[in-house]
């Protein structure tokens, strides 16, 4: 066996034992009883609720994926989910903001036992199509594809915390994370309605296989079997109430923690949070649990308004750039961690702004509620500055998910035939019954109710980036 196949093996049969090592020491330390009460304790438990809220909304999430979902919808661990056709309003319409731009592939990632490789294959110089990763701590950790390396084909290693083999012959990159279990997207761009058998053999040429497996060597010991908590509202799991300790804890036990955060972990203690250890809600007393709800509603309530005022609305759009990224984005402070929160709740798992620029109107351009009684125009003096392409698509305001319409359309997009003026402007009609024929074309659909429109402006130009662009905005009629 050649040094560096025994160095990497080596690394792998030592990963179970510093992981339980780990979690057994901070759990230890965490089985003191709570104190504390009053505003003392009330403080806290708002801190820690701001902190743990993302995780909260990632771990409800994951269950529902894995083992709640209907089978069509289910998302397996260490192997491809392809779907092969895009979200409507009655098929994996529970994300809020679900993308219907590209077709998916998805994964859960469980790299306890051991890393995974995972090859993505060679794309058409014409296509558009990314990779991007997300820890439980709703990091963003990982964005690549057309934009960052172009359309050849890659070879990457994903490695859980701790692991520090070589880097084998033939993989491209090598990324280690803080969680052993990450959310995995393959996103290809649809260029049309002829387009969904290529990109149905484009997905079947993604290949993911463990460390062991690509090395041709023996298999480690598989690791144990996960006994998941289950939230009571997985699809939405806030958690807002002192039970949430239980379920942080139960988050953190697949994390590492971050240097960063370890006096933050030893401070949370005091009110029984620690990666793995129980917690009994049961045995606070009248007055703490009262300051605990106080405190946790509070911090519920800054995301909440955060949410409703994600910036200040240029001609109806927000589009803040500060919400997705890394750790160093959205982590280390009581503003990010308000940040990272506001994410979960307003579109989890979204890539980095670099990658793609969300913008959301739910006013039009005189300030007013959009509302599918009335009829609005979309008008474009240019397209919207991108190297990728765009869409906008329509939502349901109160949920922010897709909403029927007789039309089977929820969307526009650059890559569907549209009426262009001879100058290059554009002009959209946003309302409920058809325009025309002369103008169905630029026909973006909504419901009779309130709604939103959502556009996402993919391979962004800096003008998007740095906040010049102003967006047209929609105007009544």
């Amino acid at each position: 066996m050649n040094r560096r196949r025994r160095g990497l093996l080596m690394a792998l049969a030592a990963l179970p034992a510093m992981r339980v090592q780990a979690q057994q020491e901070i759990t230890m330390a965490s089985t003191q009883k709570i104190t504390l009460d009053g505003d003392a304790l009330q403080a806290l438990a708002a801190e820690a609720y701001l902190y743990a809220y993302p995780l909260l909304m990632a771990y409800g999430f994951m269950v529902q994926q894995l083992e709640l979902a209907p089978e069509a919808e289910r998302q397996p661990v260490n192997r491809f989910k392809h779907f092969r056709s895009v979200a409507t309003p009655t098929f994996n319409n529970y994300i809020p903001w679900v993308g219907t731009d590209t077709v998916y592939s998805s994964s859960w990632l469980d790299l306890r036992a051991e890393p995974l490789v995972f090859e993505s294959p060679g794309f058409e110089p014409h296509r558009f199509q990314n990779i991007q990763m997300e820890d439980l701590y709703t990091h963003n950790v990982l964005n690549r594809g057309t934009r960052t390396h172009g359309n050849a084909a890659r070879r990457y290693l994903f490695a859980g915390p701790g692991w520090s083999g070589e880097t084998p012959a033939g993989v491209d990159e090598v990324l280690v994370f803080e969680t052993w279990l990450l959310k995995f997207f393959m996103r290809i761009a649809i260029e049309g309605p002829d387009d969904f058998e290529a990109l149905h053999k484009l997905q079947d040429q993604y290949s993911l296989q463990p460390l062991s497996s690509y090395l041709d060597q023996a298999a480690p010991k598989p690791a144990p079997k996960i006994d998941w908590l289950q939230p009571d509202a997985p699809r939405w799991f806030e958690c807002a109430r002192p039970e949430f300790v239980r379920y942080l804890n139960f988050v953190l036990g697949l994390c590492t923690i971050h240097p960063s955060e370890r006096a933050l972990m030893q401070r949370y203690a005091a009110i029984g949070i620690a990666p793995g250890a129980d917690f009994d809600a049961s045995a606070l007393s009248e007055s703490q649990r009262a300051a605990m709800q106080a405190g946790i509603d509070a911090s519920r309530a800054r995301v909440h308004a955060r949410v409703a005022h994600l910036d200040d609305p240029t001609n109806g759009w927000v589009y803040p750039l500060d919400l997705r990224g890394p750790r160093s984005l959205v982590a280390g402070s009581d503003d990010a961690f308000l940040r990272r929160a506001t994410l979960a709740n307003y579109a989890i798992w979204g890539p980095e702004s670099a990658e793609v620029v969300y913008m959301s109107a739910a006013l039009d351009a005189d300030g007013h509620t959009l509302d599918g009684n009335n009829r609005y125009v979309l008008h474009f003096d240019r397209p919207p500055p991108v190297k990728g392409f765009w869409s906008y698509t329509i939502y349901d305001a109160r949920t922010r998910l897709l909403v029927d319409h007789p039309s089977g359309r929820y969307k526009l997009s650059d890559r569907m035939p549209m009426r262009y003026g001879p100058d290059g402007s554009l002009t959209l009609y946003v309302q409920n019954e058809s325009p025309g024929s002369a103008h169905e074309t630029n026909w973006l659909p909504v419901p009779k109710q309130p709604f939103h429109v959502v556009a996402r402006l993919y391979w962004p130009q800096a003008e998007l980036l740095d906040g010049r662009y102003k967006p047209p905005g929609l105007r009544k009629l």
